[in-house]
């Protein structure tokens, strides 16, 4: 439910939009007297598709948030609140056309995004697999709390040992080892994927001067234009330069031989 506290706490005048399933918050409201819309995934219980009953990113969210972000007003920045334990992963899933459903998200953001609308994300949570490429990774500005809550990968630590048939200590022994197998957000942050980090003492019950430096950060990030930046110009930053320069050097060669 982190996602819900934060969208609440970060946006001034928030109202709800309704129409909207339980799993999807979509919130109206204003920083520093400008318009956003804050959208955020929830657990729901009683949702349609079993595997998306504990806050995982499902057909019903990703078009739910495809609507929510077309749908914004046209001075409206979005802003994503990331809690997202990973993609809902089932048969029922799979065949329903789950691919379609993050698909429709993504090209929802990457649309609004080209057209000049600011998107932000910050993420207080879990940022797991297709569920944050889905929702947070195409944001032109990325913020995060730094919380030992968080976790930022392509899978869970109890799924990477399960497939790997290691234990939780070899994964995490490994983690230290290659950087880029971590899931904590100060080795995310050190590729030069984030934009800021804010330090909380209880994220699930964020201070006033918290909220107030994580809404001047946005503020700021808004009227220097950061918000419509693709994700690419991640690869420019100094920390990239350091911690990805093989990535950056295949990529170069890549583009001189096409």
């Amino acid at each position: 439910m982190k996602g819900a506290i934060w969208a609440q706490a970060l946006l001034e005048n928030a109202r709800a939009v309704p129409g909207f399933p339980p799993s999807v918050i979509v919130l109206d409201g204003t920083i520093a007297h400008l318009a956003y819309r804050a959208i955020s995934i929830l657990p729901n219980a009683s949702a349609r598709f079993p595997r998306a009953r504990n806050g995982e990113f499902g057909l019903d969210e990703g078009l739910a948030v495809a609507e929510a972000v077309r749908g914004a007003s046209g001075d409206s920045a979005i802003l994503s609140i990331v809690d997202v334990p990973g993609q809902a992963f089932g048969r029922r899933e799979e065949a329903a056309g789950l691919h379609l459903s993050l698909a429709v998200a993504v090209e929802s953001y990457v649309e609004e995004r080209r057209r000049g609308r600011p998107i932000f994300a910050l993420i207080v949570g879990k940022a797991i697999s297709g569920a944050f490429l889905a929702h947070g990774m195409q944001a032109g500005w990325i913020g995060a709390l730094s919380d030992g809550d968080v976790e930022i990968h392509v899978m869970p630590a109890a799924s990477v040992a399960r497939v790997t048939r290691s234990t939780d200590d070899e994964v995490a022994r490994i983690a230290s080892v290659v950087p880029a197998t971590a899931r904590d957000v100060a080795t995310f942050a050190a590729f030069g994927a984030l934009d800021a980090l804010f330090d909380v003492i209880d994220s699930r019950a964020p201070a006033p001067a918290e909220i107030e430096q994580v809404r001047a950060a946005i503020d700021q990030a808004r009227r220097e234009g950061l918000g419509t930046r693709a994700p690419a110009d991640r690869l420019r930053r100094p920390p990239a330069a350091a911690r990805r320069a093989l990535a950056l050097d295949v990529r170069r060669r890549i583009d001189e031989a096409w």
